[in-house]
């Protein structure tokens, strides 16, 4: 069958499992001419490369170029938005021959896969142009030429944050003739991350207007809500805005697939053995594939499941893609799906950036990635130019997936989430004063430079500390060392742990890595690591050594950890009382330890054993928020489940989260407590899931009346009995040690009283909403009753919009 065949199948022969299918048509190309300031020797590959047109917002970039303007460009994947960026860096290296230009990519990969692509063409245009790449990997030797004589320099925030800025006296060549910096992905920096770089870019312009230069930025961005604000704030320039892409684009099917109910309590058939069957039917059918999982874990066990349901003949062409494998290898899968050697790649979401895998036909994401940029991302790394694609999004059973399966407009009708940064955030920012006071003396007429925070008391901080010195209005760096070098932009640790195969012990080699805050889920002691589809037992984790030793074995299993949290409110900054809620914001401090993990078998997921995990608990300080129910909305539940309804609640609002925060639902957290001498009694907690916080659990809730909606939406629509994943859960009473309480505990109605409860604390909210609203038609009245008489001829507003 071919592709077209294949959706007639599903439509037809698996109707009961599609909540939605649309068809988009194809877009024929808009074209345009190449300007006049496009020099012949380029105009004239363009041509030999089959180009004879420019699409529109590919002219629109160049147009930007000739006026002097900064631009953001957020057309789709595979519009032809490198070459948007590309093509005004090529017309000036032309016309001014000493320029550089400095191109930023949030990975290595991304820059490493790009730099072919840039060799490519200045080659082709017969210059000895000098285009490198310059990260960790660089040899010394060629940083060496790289500073010298690098015309086209492609690198990571990371590296200019250490290995550039703190340098910058031996990059004097580089920032005097510097004309032009790209930021790539740049709705990757969002968060903390996304504030970090946002404040080394505070730097790098500093460095640039000391050494007299003013270049131009161009940013090539996913579709968001807010791209000209997000650049503005990365970069501190106001920005042109091209959205409107002029590329064909072919016809796309979409999917949402959503897998049956398979008992009475609501359970769904596993979203992975659905992705699995139909990932079968696409590969045999010889249709190039790409599947998005939802972690590390995850990927390994779908690629296993792959490779059992097709023969042997395919199973080669199916290899997996995530963090962790070393470089080597995923350059290596990377070549062999640009080459088409691979039919079908299982991924996290590495490969949503636009890293180049060669033309696939169809898109598998297993669960909601949490936002919509990613999954339009994801749906977007299928079909080329006029070729007919199929994206499919299969749901799991959470009440997120659920609610997109019954709401696909929140999906079709978004322009996806707005990308928020906080560079003023006073930790984040405090950290990288010192990095520039490092780099360069610090003048009091740079401060404005430097944010809306008051940087004086800042730098006040820093000399009483005897960080800086001032003198003579000037404040010099007076530590040893440099202190990029203790500042990880992405993360509170920069400490990987290395996975050592012992196998063979007299030929051990290391097969992988894992972050800091994933060994102790990951790659505990008696833990099964998967990579490749292989299955590795973990020997012995040596924390202090970072290392993990493994032998390859047979399993039918996977393990799976479970995490304890501990949480604690350091500080209380503001109290209020609204709609008979009492609200709280603060810093909150959260220490979670991996304490026992389940084996999992592979095949029907149950749970067959389980050990205990020791490793060190991580603590993090973050943002958090939090509400407190009324003890009267408990007087008729009885005590033993009114822990257990608060949590259902918990459970519910966390799933709804998303769609109110505009995040991954990772990025947040929810929790509960009946009575705690921190949070209070019926409290419901909100935290920020990274370091120092960025808002999120302030903005849910600052919107507390829609997440109540929405969840109470998805009681509403949900049509088990009692609860289920997709609306308040499920519940363990096997914990529960008196067994008369377990007995009362599982015949308790929980979904009824949950139902109850959401509606109970919406009712004041209507209340209010309705006084407003009175209110403003009594507003309203008056000044229709005081307004002049209107003269003759003329029109209502209305009319006249």
């Amino acid at each position: 069958m071919n592709l077209d065949q294949l959706v007639e199948y599903l439509l037809d022969q698996k109707s009961d499992y599609i909540a939605w299918h649309e068809y988009i048509d194809p877009k024929e190309a808009m074209y345009a001419d190449f300007p006049e300031i496009m020099p012949e020797i380029l105009a004239n590959l363009l041509k030999e490369e089959g180009i004879l047109k420019l699409y529109s917002h590919q002219a629109e970039a160049i147009a930007c170029y000739e006026q002097n303007k900064n631009f953001v460009i957020t057309t789709p994947t595979a519009s032809g938005k490198t070459l948007s960026y590309l093509l005004p860096i090529l017309i000036d290296k032309i016309l001014h021959p000493e320029g550089r230009h400095l191109f930023m990519f949030p990975t290595k990969a991304l820059a490493q896969d790009q730099l072919a692509l840039f060799r490519k063409w200045t080659q082709k245009l017969g210059f000895d142009w000098n285009v490198s790449t310059f990260d960790g990997d660089t040899p010394p030797e060629q940083r060496r030429t790289v500073k010298k004589a690098g015309d086209f320099i492609l690198t990571n925030p990371d590296m200019l944050h250490t290995g550039i800025l703190p340098h910058h006296t031996t990059w004097k060549n580089l920032f005097q003739n510097l004309r032009t910096i790209v930021i790539d992905e740049a709705h990757i920096y969002m968060g903390v991350f996304g504030s970090h770089v946002a404040n080394v870019l505070r730097r790098l312009n500093r460095i640039l207007r000391h050494y007299g230069s003013w270049p131009r930025y161009y940013l090539s961005s996913a579709t968001i809500a807010n791209p000209t604000e997000l650049a503005q704030n990365l970069t501190g320039y106001s920005f042109e805005l091209i959205s409107k892409s002029g590329a064909p684009e072919g016809g796309r099917h979409i999917i949402f697939y959503n897998p049956p109910v398979i008992d009475e309590i609501g359970t769904r058939a596993s979203a992975y053995s659905a992705a699995a069957s139909l990932g079968r039917d696409l590969l045999l059918n010889e249709i190039p594939t790409i599947f998005f999982a939802r972690s590390r874990n995850r990927t390994e066990t779908l690629l296993t499941m792959l490779r059992e349901r097709v023969p042997p003949l395919f199973r080669q062409k199916i290899r997996g893609y995530r963090g962790g494998y070393l470089p080597g290898e995923r350059r290596n899968i990377e070549k062999s799906l640009r080459e088409s050697r691979v039919l079908g790649v299982v991924s996290t979401n590495a490969l949503e950036l636009g890293i180049d895998i060669g033309s696939l036909k169809a898109v598998v994401s297993i669960g909601y990635p949490g936002r919509v940029s990613s999954l339009t991302q994801q749906f977007g790394r299928a079909g080329r130019k006029k070729e007919t694609s199929l994206a499919v999004m299969v749901a799991t059973a959470s009440a997120l997936d659920q609610y997109l399966m019954n709401h696909p407009e929140f999906f079709l009708e978004s322009q996806g989430e707005a990308a928020i940064i906080h560079p003023d955030n006073p930790a984040i920012l405090m950290e990288h004063i010192k990095c520039a006071a490092y780099e360069k003396y610090f003048e009091k007429s740079e401060i404005e430079d430097f944010g809306t925070l008051e940087i004086q008391d800042i730098l006040n901080y820093f000399v009483q500390n005897r960080i800086l010195v001032e003198r003579s209005g000037k404040y010099f760096w007076m530590e040893e060392g440099y202190p990029a070098g203790e500042i990880s932009l992405r993360s509170a640790a920069q400490d990987n742990f290395v996975i050592v195969d012992c196998t063979r012990r007299s030929k051990e080699q290391v097969i992988g890595e894992v972050d800091y805050f994933s060994a102790p889920t990951m790659i505990h002691d008696e833990a099964i690591y998967q990579h490749q589809g292989r299955h590795y037992y973990v020997l012995k984790l040596d924390w202090d050594k970072r290392r993990a030793e493994v032998q390859q074995v047979q399993s039918d299993y996977y393990t799976e950890a479970s995490v304890k949290v501990e949480l604690k409110a350091l500080t209380q900054d503001e109290v209020y009382e609204e709609c008979n809620l009492s609200f709280a914001y603060g810093d909150v401090s959260v220490t979670s330890q991996a304490h026992l993990y389940k084996k999992i078998k592979i095949k029907t997921h149950e749970n067959i054993g389980w050990g205990q995990i020791h490793t060190p608990p991580i603590t993090m300080h973050t943002q958090g928020a939090w509400f407190q129910l009324p003890y009267q909305y408990f007087d008729h539940i009885p005590e033993y489940a009114q822990g257990e309804l608060l949590q259902r609640i918990s459970y519910l609002l966390h799933n709804m989260s998303p769609l109110v925060a505009l995040c991954d639902i990772r990025d947040i957290a929810v929790t509960s407590f009946l009575r705690d001498s921190h949070f209070g009694d019926y409290a419901i907690i909100f935290y920020d899931q990274y370091p120092g916080g960025v808002g999120l659990s302030h903005k849910l809730v600052k919107n507390t009346e829609s997440l109540l909606l929405l969840a109470q939406q998805a009681v509403e629509s949900c049509e088990c009995k009692f609860g289920c994943p997709a609306c308040i859960g499920v519940w363990d009473t096997s914990q529960i040690e008196d067994k008369n309480v377990a007995r009362l505990v599982e015949q308790f109605p929980f979904k009824k009283e949950a139902l109850l409860l959401l509606t109970t604390m919406l009712d004041p909210y209507k209340n209010q909403n309705s006084r407003d609203n009175n209110q403003q038609e009594k507003v309203t009245s008056t000044k229709e009753e005081n307004k002049p008489a209107e003269p003759l001829g003329a029109k209502p507003w209305k009319q006249l919009k």
